[in-house]
């Protein structure tokens, strides 16, 4: 466990250089600490937060394949050397991430177990026991017995039968006795959602709608009500944007989704939502960041995004983690590509 000297610009929202000492419980001081090493890069912060990951999936030619243990810790090691200090794993094939034991280099994962969806309602290669509605809270507590702190409710997908994509996949007073459930467990509830009126999922208590694309303005003012967190995952949505071979009507709800979104996201953290930046299968940290500046938020929260407010909803604590960068990356979202320093609790790394 080292003890640390910066010096630089503190991020995301620093703007006076400084100095400062960061022992090995990760507190910051103001006056020099006796054999700490100093750190290369001007400008710092406590490391990046991806806030919907999915260490144990990855994409393959044919489309999502599940991985094994083996590849999903060089993914998360990986994502640590890359400055990413805590995952929040939204769902991994039979609940692998949940049997991942934590180990030195790796970040802090936050997880929720098997993906709940009903059969023929979410990708099969990543479904190995369906849900029915009935069945519903009562494997959402089994992933919860097994160690998860989120569950994640498939709460709407396109029929891979019929193809459409209009429709729920569970009713909301099914829903609503998960969250009762989960909040009774000491979990929370993440729900994958992509159709237009989200809103009542929201007014369902859940605590966070992942993707969002049919989010209205009644259902981001609810959210800042409540503290419902969106993970908008950007990067994913333009990729299903670009993806050949898809409906033509689903491609139009696509490009109104985006336009939602970009519309949305810059009221959403002027009402307090908690606005968390995730890559899912297909993105990065950096390009996620660069995404929401491009959607119309200031840099400086672009980065909030992916970094302190996620930290703070999650309720992870920064004590050892710190990333260092030679360049701003409010600038320029690729420095967060390029750290010059990662120390991962308390043991640099990189």
């Amino acid at each position: 466990m080292g003890v640390w000297a910066v010096q630089g610009i503190g991020l995301p929202f620093g703007d006076e250089p400084g100095r400062w000492w960061i022992d090995a419980d990760g507190a910051v001081h103001d006056r020099p600490l006796p054999g700490a090493e100093s750190l290369p890069g001007r400008f710092f912060l406590s490391g990046l937060v991806d806030a919907h990951a999915h260490p144990a999936v990855g994409a393959g030619p044919d489309g999502l394949v599940a991985l094994d243990a083996a590849a999903a810790r060089d993914n998360l090691t990986a994502w640590a050397r890359a400055g990413i200090t805590v995952v929040r794993d939204v769902g991994s094939p039979a609940g692998l991430t949940l049997r991942l034991e934590p180990g030195a280099g790796m970040p802090a994962v936050h997880a929720a177990g098997r993906f709940l969806a009903p059969a023929g309602r979410y990708f099969p290669a990543l479904l190995d026991a369906p849900v029915a509605e009935e069945e519903l809270v009562a494997r959402a507590m089994a992933e919860v017995a097994r160690g998860a702190t989120w569950v994640k409710v498939i709460a709407d997908f396109p029929d891979v039968v019929a193809g459409t994509d209009t429709h729920a996949t569970y009713g909301l007073e099914a829903i609503a006795r998960v969250v009762e459930a989960a909040h009774g467990a000491g979990a929370r509830v993440a729900v994958h959602s992509t159709i237009p009126d989200a809103g009542p999922l929201v007014a369902a208590g859940v605590d966070s709608i992942e993707h969002g694309f049919g989010l209205d303005e009644a259902a981001v003012e609810a959210m800042a009500r409540r503290g419902t967190a969106w993970t908008p995952t950007v990067g994913a949505l333009r990729v299903l944007m670009d993806a050949p071979h898809i409906p033509d009507a689903r491609r139009a709800r696509l490009l109104d989704g985006h336009e939602r979104v970009a519309y949305l996201l810059p009221r959403a953290v002027r009402l307090g939502v908690p606005v968390l930046a995730g890559t899912d299968v297909t993105g990065s940290m950096h390009g996620e960041v660069a995404l929401l500046a491009q959607l119309g938020l200031e840099p400086k929260d672009a980065l909030a995004a992916a970094s302190v407010w996620p930290r703070r909803f999650l309720g992870a604590a920064t004590g050892g983690d710190l990333v260092t960068y030679a360049h701003d990356p409010r600038e320029d979202p690729d420095q967060l590509a390029r750290p010059a320093a990662v120390v991962l609790r308390g043991t640099r790394i990189r």
